[in-house]
């Protein structure tokens, strides 16, 4: 049985046959065949380029758009802030920066974390960072959290219970108010 290293060396080997008009299979010339043609060698080439770069290691460049995307910071133009869509319902912190990015989509900046919402609303008494009998960090809710609706749920998980915290429409409507704020903060 072929490792994976070989299964892609081999896939590789067959790739540049193809490429060069060569059946992998018997060696022959492929110019009577379907694949002899100059798109397909080429598109044969790049696979075996892109197959010699996972066999080495070697990590692709990454594309302009995500070099231009990661050297910005996070930032929503006003008018987009109002695009914005606040559900009816509580939801998770990581769905409402889902909302938030896609109101900047096109801004060619980093994407807001869940992350860089609940640091705000920690270092501003919403939320309190917490370590477990078990040695692991965690948030849970403040005197504070009630002011702006925010609110914790039990769940039962395959590791067993579990504590989700909600943020309500009210919630909601508090964070993106104050986006610029903790746009801000962010590092």
């Amino acid at each position: 049985m072929l490792s994976e290293k070989e299964k892609m060396q081999r896939a590789k080997m067959y790739m540049l046959k193809l490429s060069q008009g060569i059946d992998p299979i018997d060696n022959s010339k492929t110019e009577d065949s379907v694949l002899h043609n100059e798109r397909l060698a080429k598109c044969f080439a790049y696979v075996a380029e892109v197959l010699e770069k996972s066999i080495s290691g070697e990590k692709s460049a990454p594309t302009k758009e995500k070099a231009v995307r990661s050297k910005n910071p996070f930032f929503i133009r006003p008018e987009q802030i109002q695009n914005i869509s606040i559900k009816n319902e509580p939801c998770a912190v990581s769905e409402l920066a889902a909302e938030i990015n896609n109101a900047a989509d096109g801004n060619d900046c980093k994407k807001l974390q869940a992350k860089h919402i609940n640091d705000w609303l920690v270092a501003n008494g919403y939320l309190e960072n917490k370590i477990d009998a078990k040695g692991h960090n965690h948030r849970e809710l403040s005197g504070k959290s009630s002011e702006i609706g925010i609110v914790s749920k039990q769940g039962m998980g395959t590791f067993g219970p579990y504590t989700i915290i909600l943020y309500s429409e009210q919630a909601q409507r508090f964070i993106v108010d104050n986006l610029k704020s903790i746009t801000e903060q962010i590092e």
